[in-house]
């Protein structure tokens, strides 16, 4: 019943974020989006950079993008959110009854956050389902040995999303050692260890032989955030990690986990889930010198299961009289309005004291854009005035966000003219150098891509191109723009020969 109003409810949602042009017009599309899409464009064909980003997404926009669908990619986004909610639910089964199954898929499933970031062109969203599968095949490996199989199929598609299933394997391996080491001598246990190692093992085979071929182009550096990194854990994670829970649900978390410790809970389930949840909150505090609300996704689907063993403790408590069963009901409902507190889109540092009032810590970057949080200079500020502004619908918001973009526009429609033109002076593969425009991202690296998306080719700074678009007052504005003269002109923008 839930899966069916979800959907419902969902739907004509989903239907308002497809845009006319996903890469140009898209309100949610972050600075990695572009790269992204510029990593599908590559896959499709197109004489692009890529930064050679895990393929699984990239191939998916590829497909969509020679079908003429890519702006239907948020509803991919959507289905592979189901996935996840209706895997989480498949692996909660394994131990709990189905209404707390339902309702502990529902926090996860309706959570402020997730609605929102589900609609980022992003890999998290499409990574998570897999490493849920991949615990769920844990656990029912006990009685299905095949299921080994499947473990392995779904740790390798979910690392060709994204390399957070390398440490989720970690844990995943410390696991099978700790309840399932007898299992070692099955063959399908071998065999889906070997269709993973063949999987993630030839994608950085061909990663690897790729950059050595292209040594000046763009690398997706993961390994150069490898280090020890003691200063994620406090104050950022445990700031953002408790805005994701909540602080009302918060407690339901926290005795869950107590219980989930100290119960006889099947041992393949307990590890199952607690491995790689152990694993990857490790990688993300200690190893991966980058911080982000985000990574949290991979391991909130694990952390929600301690949200289920609360919730069989308020039922427990709920079972000891009407007085009992009434404070139970008014505490869950508080918990799932929490749940919907509506945080800025796209916020990150954030932490909701209560429906109006946030604590909003101090917030720094390092030379390298990377966000650290300070507690001091944090102060509580006052972000929603009435009650029913205070909580988010998420994907059941109806209300479209409004979309200043037009491809009618002479923005959109002179740079398909201008591409013709530079198709002509430059051979495919060729960079287009670019001084931004008036009104474009300020970040100059989202202005890159998303120009590299609409030229298929390259785009960098100007003194490193034969060939330059700009804006037409920027242009005037320096005598040297007009010497020699315009390649050519559109609307707003002029093409330059530099050199």
């Amino acid at each position: 019943m839930l899966a069916v109003f979800a959907t419902l409810g969902a739907l004509p949602v989903v239907r308002s974020l497809i845009v006319a042009d996903l890469n140009w017009c898209y309100p949610y599309n972050t600075a990695d989006s572009y790269d992204w899409i510029n990593n599908g464009l590559f896959w499709a064909g197109a004489s692009v950079a890529p930064s050679l980003r895990p393929p699984g997404l990239p191939l998916l926009i590829a497909a969509l993008w020679k079908l003429g669908a890519l702006p239907f990619l948020p509803v991919f986004n959507f289905l592979f959110l189901g996935l996840s909610t209706a895997a989480l639910y498949a692996l909660l089964r394994e131990r709990h009854d189905g209404w707390i199954a339902a309702i502990t898929c529902w926090f996860f499933f309706a959570n402020g956050y997730v609605q929102d970031f589900s609609r980022c062109v992003m890999a998290e969203t499409c990574a998570t389902p897999f490493l849920i599968l991949a615990a769920l095949a844990l656990v029912r490996s006990a009685r299905a040995p095949r299921a080994w199989i499947a473990f392995g199929l779904c740790l390798g598609a979910g690392f060709l999303f994204s390399y957070a299933a390398v440490p989720a394997s970690i844990g995943f391996a410390v696991a099978l050692v700790a309840v399932a080491r007898g299992d070692l001598r099955r063959k399908e246990l071998w065999a889906g260890l070997i269709a993973y190692a063949l999987v993630a093992g030839g994608w950085i085979a061909f990663r690897w032989s790729f950059y050595r071929a292209h040594p000046g182009g763009p690398h997706h550096g993961v390994e150069a955030l490898l280090r020890l990194s003691i200063g994620n854990v406090f104050p950022f994670y445990v700031l953002v990690a408790t805005a994701l829970l909540g602080l009302v649900p918060l407690a339901l978390y926290l005795a869950g986990m107590l219980r989930l410790v100290r119960s006889p809970s099947p041992p393949r389930w307990r590890a199952a889930v607690l491995g790689p949840l152990i694993a990857l909150s490790l990688f993300w505090g200690f190893v991966y010198d980058w911080a982000d609300k985000r990574f949290l996704l991979y391991t909130l689907p694990f952390l929600v299961c301690f949200l289920a063993e609360g919730l069989e403790l308020l039922r427990d408590f709920a079972r000891n009289g009407r007085a009992a069963a009434a404070a139970s009901a008014g505490f869950l409902a508080l918990a799932l309005l929490w749940n919907q507190i509506r945080y800025p889109s796209g916020s990150f540092s954030l932490l909701a004291l209560t429906p109006f009032h946030f604590l909003v810590p101090g917030l720094t970057f390092t030379p390298a854009q990377k966000a650290v949080l300070h507690l001091e200079g944090a102060k509580v500020v006052r972000l929603h005035g009435r009650f029913l502004e205070s909580f988010s619908l998420g994907l059941f918001d109806p209300y479209r966000v409004e979309v200043p973009c037009s491809i009618a526009d002479q923005g959109y429609t002179c740079l398909a003219v201008l591409k013709g033109e530079a198709d002509r002076l430059l051979r495919p593969g060729q960079p287009v150098g670019l001084l931004t425009p008036r009104g474009w991202p300020s970040d100059y690296w989202s202005s890159t891509q998303r120009l590299a998306n609409v030229l298929l080719r390259p785009v960098t700074s100007p003194g490193e191109a034969e060939i330059m678009l700009a804006g037409i007052d920027a242009a005037h504005a320096d005598a040297d723009f007009t010497r020699p003269p315009f390649v050519a002109r559109c609307g707003p923008y002029v093409l330059v020969r530099m050199r």
